[in-house]
């Protein structure tokens, strides 16, 4: 009972202090003073990109569903989709992801819809590594090539893994055996059906650049002109950071490699108010659109 309070009290005061941190820097008027003359066209224009990649989110676990021999209708999966955007905001790495295994407990074994997250999750990483792989080869990042080829390597090696149907952990019982090969079931039915894999990849791939150019939109807005494949190159890491399980929804360790990353190109007010509009419209929006919901019969 403790932990379950303690966890989450933690992550909102770590969360806290690296903006208490970040305002000891940078002067808070300043920040808003940069987001009060942002361009509403621009804003707006990265709204409608949202709108975009929801539905191309929605459709892509559709098809991981229907690979694992659960298919769902489209409007389905889209309200188990809102529902679990709340949770993916405040939870750390996007955990509140698995609240979709809940509402589907009595037609899905949890074990299998939790893998379809997973597998979600491991598409993303491969997209958001080979998009910035390609940005980094334009803009001679020699240091991101050297860490996230490795990393690629390694990723696409757990890739066929875990997409081994028969994978077992010796030692542990046949009970976990069984829920990690329901786990890997997705995967594992991905590489057996090319044309859903490759539209699977296809659908992460777009609908990540789709975020890199909703992240360009942000630096428009604020007056900040920025090349795309710079953009391609550096968001990526931005969100790798945010991905670690120490803040809400990546707040404020995202902002803080924001800052870092694009240094060259604006001052830290301007970054900074960057970072909030990344997780305004990319996270708290979609959140409180999703909250009606989670009061619907799924």
């Amino acid at each position: 009972m403790y932990q379950k309070i303690l966890k989450p009290l933690l992550v909102t005061v770590i969360t806290l202090f690296i903006f208490y941190l970040l305002f000891t820097q940078i002067d808070a008027k300043s920040v808003i003073q940069v987001l009060s003359s942002a361009n509403l066209v621009y804003i707006l224009a990265s709204i409608l990109v949202l709108a975009l990649i929801v539905p191309i989110a929605v459709f892509r676990w559709q098809i991981i569903l229907k690979v694992t021999g659960h298919p769902l209708p489209f409007w389905r999966c889209f309200n188990i989709f809102m529902v679990a955007l709340p949770l993916t905001s405040i939870t750390p790495s996007k955990s509140g992801d698995v609240i979709k295994a809940y509402y589907l407990k009595d037609e899905i074994p949890m074990s299998i819809t939790i893998g379809t997250v997973f597998t979600e999750r491991v598409f993303d990483v491969l997209s958001l590594i080979i998009i910035s792989i390609i940005g980094s080869i334009f803009y001679f990042k020699i240091e991101f090539l050297v860490i996230l080829t490795p990393v690629l390597l390694v990723v696409t090696g757990l890739l066929v893994v875990i997409s081994n149907s028969n994978l077992k952990i010796p030692l542990i019982k046949d009970s976990w055996n069984s829920k990690l090969q329901n786990m890997t079931h997705s995967m594992s039915s991905l590489t057996k059906n090319r044309k859903a894999f490759y539209v699977v990849l296809l659908l992460s791939f777009v609908s990540w650049i789709l975020a890199v150019f909703q992240t360009v939109l942000f630096f428009y807005a604020l007056h900040i002109n920025i090349p795309f494949l710079f953009t391609m190159a550096n968001v990526p890491i931005a969100i790798f950071v945010g991905l670690i399980p120490v803040t809400l929804g990546g707040m404020g360790t995202r902002d803080a490699a924001i800052i870092l990353l694009f240094s060259e190109y604006a001052q830290a007010n301007q970054l900074l108010s960057v970072g909030i509009l990344f997780s305004l419209i990319r996270y708290w929006i979609p959140s409180i659109t999703g909250i009606p919901f989670m009061h619907k019969k799924n």
